[in-house]
């Protein structure tokens, strides 16, 4: 029997509104947490990309490809 998870390279997850960061902690999962834009009081958003056990280098070159992909990490919320 093949477990569902053992052909999953990563999951997108919302940095803040999951349970996978508590999850992450106690298991040892990588994860890399990186800017996907603004909410409408101007407050910046982020997402999670989280990976297989020893597994770094994946997600890291996908997190970059996506920060390369959009220019979310090279804006800055307004500070007034």
């Amino acid at each position: 029997m093949t477990k569902v998870f053992e052909e999953v390279d990563l999951y997108v997850h919302p940095s803040w509104a999951s349970s996978s960061l508590r999850i992450t902690n106690y298991t040892g999962h990588p994860c890399v947490v990186v800017p996907n834009g603004f909410r409408e009081d101007g407050r910046p958003t982020s997402i999670t990309f989280t990976g297989g056990l020893f597994d770094e280098g994946k997600i890291l070159a996908i997190a970059a490809a996506f920060q390369h992909a959009t220019e979310w990490d090279d804006q800055h919320p307004s500070l007034d």
